[in-house]
């Protein structure tokens, strides 16, 4: 379940880990999904979850979108958008130092680490940077089929021996190609550490990439790259992205196309290993009960000894600046998509924390006024993908798009023009932010909260001002952000055509 997650939040039982709601919450990659089981990472249903907190007290354990909680979340999104804007608020006092996270180099790979008492499990993630940026459209999805392939193979676990070591110790191996960097790493108990490192670490390092490993690990990526790109649910993301970044490095497909997938060759892994595999390109993250000097032990001996290379982090270039327009794949189905896609300020922006509630706001009024108030869609909010360009959108499945798409403009327009209201919106942002921490407790979530926060914001430990920050937003910043970054929309559409009625 963790091997393809672009989402905030995950519908995990996680029984052997108890949150520490005395730390800091983790930072993530919180990309609202479309809600439906058809979804390829249904099971975050992120844009769900974070609306139903927002108008709800009590979480249910029904995931899915009830006509019941509509009238419940309307409530909650309308009275943001009357009265005056208010100015000022309570002081909070801030999280005591955290002692217990700390960053250091073995061996010219840096390592976060932090250290938590009160659970059993260990995540380990590492970040191979760059993501689109190391990849041409002739390699893309290399670093995904090279990882994948050493499942199959490595010099001290041959063949299937790798798997079945992995297996015994119950961990969950996560593999998760991304635009700004791969992320390879497990999810397991800490008395494990050590014989699930050993497979780990020998992966990265001594991939066997024989004939039969990348032939077996081709085959599963192929098969999703083909499911990718033909799912409606999945290929209008596909062509929203292409719309928004054209002759951008973010325009190829980290996963890799069935064209890329199926020419890339045992060597040409071979060699991309050799000049890409250096710890310069890497970054550790270990969250769990576990000992630095575990950890600098187990690094040193493995991925320490990789050679450095001379690889340096940076962000990618801003995305293109286009006019708005829509790129249509005309299919004679039931059922349409309109998936719009606007960049953002960068993390570094205080226009970021602004941008991120005004996607939020948009997503409860898309919610509002295409399901609840019209039943046009089974699912209309707005997604956010968190990267280093982030991005918001609106998005809508529905069989009558000629009237989704004036609403969609419709509920841009609100943000951009309606007055908020100061205290309404504190309280929707109290809720946001209760949602964000509560479901972001896990080891896996605080390792990729302090990764983002260390190569977005240049420090890991300015992560922890999240919440801080989201409360700092006043209502005229939400439309500052509203009327500046959502009128650079650019738009996809996956459907028959005809019903649109010249409504482009």
């Amino acid at each position: 379940m963790e091997q393809r997650r672009d989402g905030l939040l995950l519908d995990l039982r996680r029984p052997h880990e108890r949150p520490d709601h005395e730390r800091p919450a983790a930072l993530r990659h919180d990309l609202r999904r479309l809600p439906t089981p058809r979804h390829r990472r249904a099971g975050h249903a992120l844009g769900r979850r974070v609306l139903r907190r927002l108008a709800a007290r009590r979480r249910s354990q029904d995931h899915s979108v009830s006509s019941r909680r509509t009238p419940i979340l309307c409530a909650a999104a309308l009275p943001l958008f009357w009265g005056g804007a208010g100015s000022g608020g309570v002081a909070r006092s801030g999280p005591a130092p955290d002692t217990l996270t700390v960053a250091y180099d073995v061996a010219g790979l840096r390592v976060i680490q932090r250290i938590n008492r009160a659970s059993e499990v260990v995540a380990v993630r590492l970040y191979l940077l760059g993501g689109a940026r190391q990849l041409t459209e002739r390699t893309a999805g290399i670093e995904a089929l090279l990882l994948r392939s050493s499942e199959y193979g490595t010099a001290q676990f041959p063949d299937e021996t790798a798997r079945r070591a992995m297996a015994r110790t119950g961990s969950v191996v996560s593999l998760e190609p991304e635009v700004d960097w791969t992320v390879f790493g497990f999810t397991g108990l800490a008395r494990d550490l050590d014989a699930v490192w050993r497979v780990f670490a020998d992966r990265v390092t001594h991939p066997a990439l024989s004939e039969r490993a990348v032939a077996q690990a081709r085959g599963k990526l192929l098969s999703r790259a083909r499911t990718r790109y033909s799912n409606p649910d999945e290929r209008i993301r596909i062509l929203a992205t292409a719309a928004l970044f054209q002759d951008h490095p973010y325009a190829l497909d980290p996963e890799g196309t069935e064209a890329s997938l199926a020419a890339l060759t045992p060597a040409d892994l071979q060699a991309y290993g050799r000049d890409q595999l250096v710890t310069s390109r890497m970054l550790l993250v270990v969250v769990g009960n576990v000992e630095r000097a575990q950890v600098e032990s187990l690094v040193g001996a493995t991925l320490g000894q990789l050679p450095h290379g001379a690889y340096q982090w940076t962000l990618p270039p801003p995305a293109p600046e286009l006019k708005p327009h829509w790129l249509v794949e005309h299919r004679a189905i039931p059922t349409n998509y309109i998936l719009a896609y606007f960049t953002g300020p960068p993390p570094t922006s205080r226009g970021y924390w602004a941008f991120r509630l005004a996607t939020a706001l948009l997503s409860s009024e898309l919610h509002r006024m295409v399901r609840s108030e019209r039943s046009l869609s089974y699912a209309a909010f707005a997604p956010f993908i968190d990267q280093a360009i982030p991005v918001g959108g609106a998005y809508a499945s529905t069989p009558k798009p000629q009237q989704v798409l004036p609403l969609m403009t419709a509920a841009i327009e609100t943000l951009q023009f309606s007055q908020l209201d100061y205290f309404a919106l504190s309280r929707f942002v109290d809720s946001f932010a209760f949602d964000y921490l509560a479901e972001n407790a896990s080891a896996a979530d605080q390792a990729e909260f302090l990764a983002r926060a260390d190569l977005y914001l240049g420090d890991y430990r300015l992560g922890d001002e999240f919440v801080k920050r989201l409360r700092s937003v006043r209502p005229t910043e939400i439309r500052a952000v509203a009327s500046g970054y959502m009128r650079r929309i650019q738009y996809a559409y996956l459907g028959d055509t005809v019903r649109m009625r010249g409504h482009w």
